[in-house]
């Protein structure tokens, strides 16, 4: 007992940078506890994020139907997220969580209105094709991983950060706005496959068809 009353003697006489150092200690913990608490009802709203992706073909299938060009993608991409202060955008400090995310799915494009076919004469035709559009996207089926996540990583008061590689993260990753990019870069493949489609159609009727084709897409 003695022991114990000596000790608390040195420590109410301790100089009074300790007690500073101390209390900042107390402060930072209980400030951590209560913004991991916090974080949970917080959701996304509260997040920060950023990212870099890089993204490479893996496969390109030209097919005879309104579906022309059917395109397996492999999306990589970095992504960092963090805690935002409830109600402001400041970011909380240790509060970041990366990862990296691998993605592989399929993109499909063609068109969705019928051609227009024309008779110029006796077995010469004009047919019109539409413009072209992705038709649908989908996780990859050839693949052997749809879906990855490498490297995840967080820092000390990550704890109520949203995680990396989310729901939405896939919902973002197979959104339409960036498979029109690869429309466009591959318009030339489409179009090929559409006037052969067009061209074996018109023949097996008339076999001595001439045709010739006008596309909106050019």
């Amino acid at each position: 007992m003695k022991i114990v009353k000596d000790f608390i003697k040195k420590v109410l006489g301790a100089k009074v940078y300790i007690w500073i150092v101390v209390a900042v200690l107390a402060i930072f913990f209980v400030v951590a506890k209560t913004y991991n608490i916090i974080g949970y009802f917080q959701g996304i709203n509260a997040s920060d994020e950023r990212k870099q992706i890089y993204m490479q073909i893996t496969r390109l299938e030209k097919v005879n139907e309104s579906v022309f060009l059917n395109t397996g993608i492999q999306r990589v991409e970095l992504v960092e997220k963090d805690k935002k202060i409830p109600g402001t955008n400041i970011s909380i400090p240790l509060s970041i969580k990366k990862g990296v995310i691998i993605l592989n799915y399929d993109a499909k494009f063609g068109i969705k209105e019928g051609i227009k076919v024309k008779k110029i004469a006796e077995h010469e035709y004009e047919l019109t094709i539409p413009k072209y559009q992705v038709l649908g996207i989908e996780l990859s089926k050839s693949s052997k991983e749809q879906y990855k996540i490498l490297a995840p990583s967080g820092e000390l008061l990550s704890g109520a950060t949203e995680n990396i590689g989310t729901g939405e993260d896939v919902v973002k990753a197979l959104s339409n706005k960036e498979q029109e990019e690869y429309l466009e870069q591959y318009k030339e493949l489409i179009t090929e496959s559409a006037e052969t489609y067009y061209t074996n159609i018109v023949t097996s009727i008339d076999p001595d068809a001439k045709l010739t084709f006008k596309n909106v897409n050019q």
